[in-house]
Formats: structure tokens, C-alpha cells, sequence
């Protein structure tokens, strides 16, 4: 469809392009309805229906935007999706919905929009390249054919080739036009989820009992076994394709991170990403409200997490399978048997996709363990990357999966990993103890450096004893301790990371305050009053606290205000008269 500036006439400038849903609903981009020069929404706007054929004249409604349903562009590349809602029914209805897709990457694109001089629209096609714009908000697209994305693409559908699905819309380009940003169906649906429940359609990647809530994500503590899921979300060098990580039955804290990371990896959870629609709160043309127009709240993210380096990209998570309690190879829950028939269906007609797949308790599902491990091969074997969570080393599945998954060598390969892991937590520790000497004469109860390298590395010798004669094989038993040994190494470098961090910022804090009060004393004595009277008490407080031993930094900084506000009055040409 066809949006333009509203006008009596219905001659108005056209403004860009909108996905018509069921018979009043078209969604866009907010800054394709943007005044560029006001930066106000307007009153209303003019959506045409140019494709209808037959017609004496092109179809034609007024929109408003729909209460709840506006997101304008913030931050960067973030945000800038509205629903329009039509004053009566579109001409004919529309089937259209939005579909989600486990992976993008590689899907042949079309897109029909409307650029300037050309308002009886364009065709380009292109290729979608994997999640792009800050905070992966949004999907590359690639124009492979003649032309490129230039304004009036702008709210434009984005469906996929040879399926005709609806896969988001576009929202911008590079100035060359080579290049552009889709935002996808999962984006769509985490902001404006009553609309998601009508025009959404595709399996969630997360089924809805493993959802945490963007609150309980927000305030989870990292945990270690969060870092090697991270680097296996990112396709990091050191992870590998098929992962298998053991989860002890009673941990609850470690499945609770578990969960906490897929959904931060999810496009439609992300916590990070969490910002609540703007409603109308005035009347339209007017002057919108503080961050109605450009600023919507600022997401809270993840600040405890990804101080600790546990940031998955968004969008990297393309299924979690939950298995336990459910058979594997003749599901009888819908939502699991509509998951598994769009994986198959996308790695059978999408080679270059890779979707990432965590695959949960397959140890408690009804499928018997050699069929549930044939099933996992044959999907590995298309493309899939697996994360397999085992909870029962002893049970069939622990053993099949050992067998036929894995590489042979992979228990070797994992000891390897786990001791570039202890070098680092060893180099950390080292860093802290360092610059913990430094901080201790001058600041009051600094966090001690941990000393737990020496331990880790004494795990990876009594654990290499425990590998089988070349290949090297290890099996189910040995893979969970090599589990659970990676998980507490990380979560010890996790900590030792977060002193170091800590030390440093005191370090920093502490020279910060002696070269401010260095500064404001050498100000004083270019003016010759360094041993003014009213200044000699305050510097030899602030120099006492930082100098003669070890005070809290609290007391130090108003120490050293104080000294600054008299140097500030001194200095002053009346103050010094």
C-alpha cells in the first residue's frame, strides 16, 4: 500500500509504503508519517490502494495511528514501527500475516515500494544476511537485483521468495542503496504484542513456561555456565556446533540462568530491548509529550550480565526444544510439533541457514534415546546447531549422544578449552592481586583477590587422567564432570573478573582525587594564595585522607570538594581582591 501526506485532494506528497493486516490495521515505520520538519505525528494520513486492478480510480482510506501502537525511532536503529487504523475497511480484506523465522540469514527477499518519481511502485529483490543496527534490533538485506532501497521503501512488506511469506518491513538503507535493514516479525511482535497474537504467526523461539520475565532478567547474577552458552549463541571460534552441557537435577539456580540467557538471545524477549509502546497521550499535531515524539523510555537491559561479558546477540537463538516429559518423534504438543516442522522445513529449502537450536532434557523425553539421538543427527546434519541439556549422565540419551553426536575427541578438545579458560582465570587473579597491593595503603576495606586458578588446574590434571586410550573418547560420566568443571572455572573467572573490576575503579578513583586536588591547589599558588588561611585547613584534610593511609573514598571526594569550593571562591577576581 501506498501512504501519503494527507490533503483534501488526496494529491499530498507520497510518503512511503505499509503492510495492509485483516481490513483496517497497516502496519509501518513512525518516520514515515514524521514530519521532518516539525518531527510531529500528524492528525491523520492517506493510505492508498494503488495494486487493486479494475478500479476507475486508485482506492483510498484516511489512517490514524492506533492508542498504544507507536514506537518512534530512539537510540540507534532501534524502535520506529506505528499501526495505522483505517476510518472504514479496506476495499478487500487482506490474508497477510507477519511469520517468524529461526534464522534469516540467506533467505531470498522481495520488496515492493514506492521511491520517488516511481509512485506506481518498484520490485527489487535481495537477500537477507543475518541481525544488524544497534542491539540487532533489525535483519540485513542485500539488493542482489537491478535498482536499490531508497526513500519511499520506507514501511515497505519484505516477503520471502518462493514461500510468499511476510517475513517484517523495511526500514532503511545505506546511502548507496546496496544495502538495507528489515525489521523482522519477532520485533514487530515485542513491541506491540496484542497485534502480534492477531498477525504473528511461526513458533515462539522460546516456549512460553521457559519465559523469564524482562524484570527477573534484569536482576539474575551472572553464572558460568551463561558464558559458554553465550560464546555457542555467537558462534564464537572457541564454541563448537554441537554443544552438550549438564545441568545438575536439584541446581535450580543453573537452569534459572539457563533460561535467562536464551531469552536475552531471543528477538521477541530480549530484555534488553524491552521498551513499552508509547500511548497517545495528546491530541494529534500537537506537541507530543517528553519522549513521546523521539525518546521512548531507555531499555534497562541487562547491566549485571553484561558487565560480566554474557551479552548473546539478539536474535541468535533460533528454537529452544523442550523435550522433557514429550516425545521427540511423534510430539502430541502443538506447539513443539509446529517448531520441529518449520526447522525441518527451513534447513531442507534454506542450506546456507544455520539455526541455533537448544534442545532441553532430552534425558526426560518419551522418544527412546537412540531414536531421539537419530532424530537430533539428522537435523545437525542439515545444518542445525544443537545445545543439547542433560541432567541424567547415567541415563541412554547421555550414552547415544556421547556415541553419535559428538566427535571423538571432543572430551579432549573440552579439557583443552577448560584450560585456556583456567590461563585466564590465572592472568586475572594475577591483575587483581597487583592491583590490589596498590589500593590497600590508601582505601578502607578493598575486595581481597580470589586465589582459585591453582584449584581449577589441579581439576584439568585429575581430569585428563580420566581420558580413554587414543581417540581419546570420553564418555557420558566423564563429559559431565568436564561440564560441570567448565561451569565452575567460569563462574570463578567471573568473580575474579568482577574484583579486578572493582580494584580498578577504586585505583581509578583514588588517582583521580589526588590529581584534582593537585590541580586546585596548583590554581591557587599561580594566584599566590596557596597558603591562604582559608585554604590551608581543607587541603591538609583531603591530603591526610588520601595520603596518610588507608580512608573511604566517600570521604575523600567531599574532602576534596570542599577544598575545591574554597579554591573556586578564592580564585574568583573578587574573592581574590
Amino acid at each position: 500500500m501506498r501512504l501519503r501526506r494527507w490533503g483534501v485532494s488526496g494529491s499530498g506528497d507520497v510518503l512511503g509504503a505499509g503492510v495492509l493486516f485483516g481490513t483496517d490495521r497497516v502496519l509501518t515505520c513512525a518516520h514515515v508519517i514524521l514530519d521532518p520538519e516539525t518531527g510531529l505525528r500528524p492528525e491523520r494520513v492517506q493510505v492508498e490502494f494503488p495494486m487493486l486492478q479494475g478500479l476507475p480510480r486508485t482506492p483510498r482510506r484516511t489512517a490514524t495511528v492506533a492508542a498504544g501502537h507507536w514506537v518512534p525511532p530512539f537510540g540507534k536503529a532501534q524502535g520506529d514501527l506505528v499501526v495505522l487504523v483505517l476510518d472504514e475497511a479496506a476495499p478487500v480484506p487482506s490474508p497477510v500475516t507477519l511469520h517468524r523465522t529461526l534464522d534469516y540469514r540467506g533467505a531470498p527477499v522481495l520488496i515492493d515500494g514506492f521511491p520517488e518519481y516511481q509512485s506506481g511502485g518498484q520490485w527489487l529483490t535481495g537477500a537477507c544476511m543475518g541481525p544488524g543496527g544497534e542491539g540487532d534490533e533489525r535483519v540485513q538485506i542485500d539488493v542482489t537485483g537491478p535498482g536499490g532501497l531508497r526513500g519511499g521503501f520506507s514501511g515497505a512488506g519484505v516477503r520471502e521468495e518462493g514461500t510468499d511469506r511476510l517475513l517484517g518491513i523495511v526500514a532503511q538503507a545505506d546511502e548507496s542503496g546496496a544495502h538495507g535493514y528489515m525489521i523482522p516479525a519477532a520485533t514487530v511482535a515485542k513491541y506491540f504484542r496484542r497485534f502480534a497474537e492477531r498477525y504473528v504467526t511461526g513458533p515462539h523461539a522460546v516456549p512460553g513456561h521457559r519465559v523469564v520475565s524482562a524484570e527477573a532478567a534484569r536482576a539474575a547474577r551472572p553464572h558460568g555456565l551463561q558464558r559458554t552458552v553465550t560464546r555457542w549463541l555467537n558462534g564464537d571460534a572457541d564454541a563448537w556446533d554441537t554443544e552438550i552441557l549438564f545441568l545438575a537435577d536439584k541446581d535450580a539456580r543453573a537452569r534459572q540462568a539457563l533460561y535467562v540467557v536464551l531469552n536475552m538471545a531471543d528477538r521477541e524477549l530480549s530484555p534488553q530491548l524491552a521498551v513499552k509502546p508509547v500511548e497517545l497521550a495528546q491530541p494529534p499535531g500537537e506537541a507530543p509529550a517528553p519522549h513521546a515524539s523521539h525518546e521512548p523510555p531507555e531499555p534497562a537491559g541487562t547491566p549485571l550480565l553484561s558487565r560480566a561479558g554474557i551479552s548473546p546477540r539478539v536474535g541468535s537463538i533460533g528454537l529452544v526444544l523442550d523435550l522433557e516429559g514429550v516425545a521427540l518423534d511423534d510430539p502430541d504438543v502443538p506447539e513443539l510439533r509446529e517448531a520441529l516442522a518449520v526447522l525441518r522445513h527451513e534447513l531442507r529449502h534454506a542450506p546456507r541457514r544455520h539455526p541455533a537450536v537448544a534442545v532441553l532434557f532430552a534425558d526426560r523425553s518419551d522418544t527412546e534415546p537412540a531414536a531421539a539421538v537419530h532424530i537430533l543427527r539428522e537435523l545437525a546434519s542439515s545444518g542445525a546447531r544443537l545445545l543439547l541439556v542433560v541432567r541424567d549422565s547415567a541415563h541412554g540419551f547421555a550414552y547415544a549422544a556421547a556415541e553419535h553426536l559428538l566427535p571423538a575427541d571432543h572430551a579432549q578438545r573440552w579439557l583443552q578449552r577448560i584450560g585456556t579458560r583456567v590461563d585466564a582465570l590465572a592472568d586475572t587473579e594475577r591483575r587483581a592481586r597487583r592491583l590490589f597491593q596498590r589500593v590497600e595503603p590508601h582505601v578502607v576495606d578493598p575486595p581481597t583477590a580470589t586465589s582459585l586458578a591453582a584449584r581449577a588446574a589441579l581439576w584439568t590434571v585429575q581430569l585428563s587422567t580420566e581420558l580413554r586410550p587414543p581417540p581419546r573418547r570420553g564418555g557420558p560420566r566423564l563429559l559431565e564432570k568436564l561440564s560441570h568443571a567448565e561451569q565452575a572455572v567460569e563462574t570463578h573467572l567471573l568473580r575474579a573478573t568482577a574484583v579486578e573490576y572493582e580494584l580498578r575503579g577504586m585505583l581509578d578513583d583514588h588517582l583521580r582525587l589526588r590529581a584534582l586536588l593537585r590541580d586546585h591547589q596548583a590554581r591557587l599558588a599561580r594566584r599566590g594564595l596557596a597558603e591562604h588561611p582559608e585554604a590551608v585547613g581543607p587541603y591538609r584534610e583531603a591530603q591526610r585522607l588520601l595520603m596518610a593511609g588507608p580512608c573511604p573514598l566517600a570521604d575523600a571526594e567531599r574532602a576534596v570538594e570542599a577544598f575545591a569550593r574554597v579554591v573556586r571562591r578564592l580564585a574568583e577576581p573578587d574573592g581574590a581582591a
